[in-house]
């Protein structure tokens, strides 16, 4: 630990972690570059200019102040997804269960939105509340079942997603359709609505307010508390922790609820935000869609921001880039993908890159 002084006071700098920050960020920017080749090299196999369909994403994500808007309407679930990964990946919870808890929060949101009557100073904070204790309560059945059985977590949070699925469906077709011929609920009042932060034609509500909220809050959580170093320790190394008193499946229980709160709330704002009702299907994947806007940011809940922000962007852009360019939005699942592969070879590039390094050093 070195310090420099400036103005009479002593800032302490942390070399070696500045340094492994700065790796980090290099490892994500190569991995999402190589994803953005291969997508090229594929785009071209098809026969089509991958500048021009890239030109065209963005365009589509960032060409008008409007397209802007909703690109920061896109990264919203997606951030707050993205915090629910992270946040049980720092503690060793490997949980694929954000998109299933953001369905449930989504389905308790529209009916507390729809069914209960109060001004809305009570009415849209109870509706928020619901989406997260809906999303915590479905992560709870995976987190007892490890707690109890010691059942993969992975495993269980994914049959967990395909049940609320099918349960969110059942709900919506039959006992709580809304009027109408649309596979849809009711409408929320207008007490359960998140009020607009841009007036017309932009669209961007309150919502993005409350995920940038929920990043700061995430932070503390981790890095100001006695639970979130509990959390962290568990996460770098479990059976240190737990020799050091650090109850591990405590820990580890708790993460997954945290996580399910923060992937039921992703539900809660698409509902009082922008759909207002629960249509069929209505999540585009947003829930598995967090993996790698975590990965990306390397769980760091503000790098989370700017990876939801490219994952936003593409989601936004892929219908002009489909429209103008003739790419089909799937491609957007082929680049994600990609990124994902990359970053999962991580250890290879960082290999490389020290290599590099250390090679420079004696040359």
């Amino acid at each position: 630990m070195e310090a420099k002084t400036t103005k009479g006071f002593a800032l302490p700098v942390d070399k070696k972690k500045l340094q492994e920050t700065g790796l980090s960020l290099l490892i994500t920017v190569i991995a999402l570059v190589a994803a953005l080749l291969v997508g090229a090299v594929v785009i071209l196999a098809f026969g089509s200019n991958p500048l021009e369909a890239y030109g065209a994403l963005w365009q589509g994500a960032f060409g008008t102040g409007i397209a802007f808007t909703i690109t920061l309407g896109r990264a919203v679930p997606v951030m707050l997804t993205g915090l629910a990964v992270a946040i049980a990946f720092r503690c060793s919870v490997f949980s694929i269960g954000a998109e299933g808890q953001l369905l449930m929060g989504a389905m308790a949101a529209a009916l507390v939105g729809a069914y209960v009557h109060l001004p809305m100073i009570l009415h849209l904070p109870l509706t928020i509340l619901a989406s997260m204790a809906a999303g915590m309560a479905w992560a709870f059945f995976p987190a007892v079942l490890k707690l109890k059985g010691n059942v993969s977590v992975v495993i269980s949070t994914i049959m967990f997603n395909y049940i609320a699925q099918y349960f969110v469906q059942y709900l919506i077709l039959g006992p709580f359709k809304g009027p109408g011929e649309s596979p849809a609920t009711a409408t929320i009042a207008e007490t359960a609505q998140l009020p607009d932060l841009l007036p017309t034609p932009y669209v961007l509500n309150l919502g993005f307010v409350l995920a940038l909220l929920a990043v700061v809050g995430t932070y503390v959580l981790l890095n100001r508390t006695s639970l979130g170093y509990e959390m962290r320790a568990v996460g770098f190394n479990a059976s240190a922790a737990r020799v050091n008193g650090i109850d591990v499946n405590r820990n580890m229980f708790l993460a997954l609820l945290i996580s399910g709160a923060l992937a039921g709330l992703a539900g809660g704002i698409e509902v009082t935000g922008s759909l207002n009702k629960i249509v069929n299907n209505f999540s585009a994947n947003y829930g598995f869609n967090g993996i790698p806007v975590a990965l990306m940011a390397h769980n760091n809940p503000f790098a989370i921001i700017f990876s939801a922000l490219l994952i936003g962007a593409m989601r936004s852009g892929s219908a002009m880039m489909q429209t103008s360019a003739g790419i089909s939005q799937n491609m957007i699942d082929v680049i994600q993908g990609l990124i994902i592969v990359f970053l999962c070879a991580e250890y290879v590039i960082r290999y490389y890159i020290k290599r590099g390094i250390g090679g420079k050093k004696h040359a």
